[in-house]
């Protein structure tokens, strides 16, 4: 089965918006929200750098493609993604959270939720930049696509908000 990237973004950010809405409410969700999240910064950032011309390391992990799209080196201006050291660090959570999930401990899985919301907002506004703010190419994602994943990400936002008020 033959799936765009764009399209599989599209997919990764409706699933994610679907866990986070649950996030709030049933811890269950939680881990997927972080395996969802992390995996459509890493489809965006590939993306963006794929469409850029930039060369990819054939086993990239997320924080090196994040690197990689905020620097101008990879990523050139009005491109590169705008972010700054505490933003890394707030995204350096959930994919810790994320890996904590993809390889799974004899003593379970214990994700401090509070560490997340920040990083969940980067997340979105990273996606946000490289495919509807600021697209290497305009064309590489349609119109429909465009309304789909801003609808998606919107959705996040919006229950990362409520979320912060349930962990507080």
């Amino acid at each position: 089965m033959a799936m765009t990237l764009v399209h599989q973004i599209e997919e990764t950010a409706r699933f994610t918006a679907v866990h986070a809405a649950s996030a709030p409410e049933d811890a269950a969700s939680v881990p997927w929200l972080v395996t969802g999240a992390v995996l459509m910064v890493q489809q965006a950032c590939t993306l963006a750098l794929s469409e850029a011309g930039a060369e990819l390391p054939a086993m990239a992990g997320p924080a090196e493609l994040v690197a990689r799209v905020a620097d101008a080196e990879h990523l050139a201006q009005p491109y590169t993604a705008p972010l700054k050291p505490a933003h890394h660090r707030a995204l350096d959570a959930v994919i810790a959270a994320r890996n904590s999930v993809m390889h799974p401990r004899p003593d379970g899985l214990a994700i401090d939720a509070r560490a997340l919301p920040d990083g969940l907002e980067v997340a979105t506004g990273l996606v946000r930049h490289l495919l509807l703010t600021q697209p290497v190419r305009p064309s590489m994602v349609s119109d429909a696509e465009a309304a789909s994943i801003r609808h998606s990400l919107d959705l996040i936002d919006m229950s990362v908000d409520f979320w912060r008020t349930v962990l507080a």
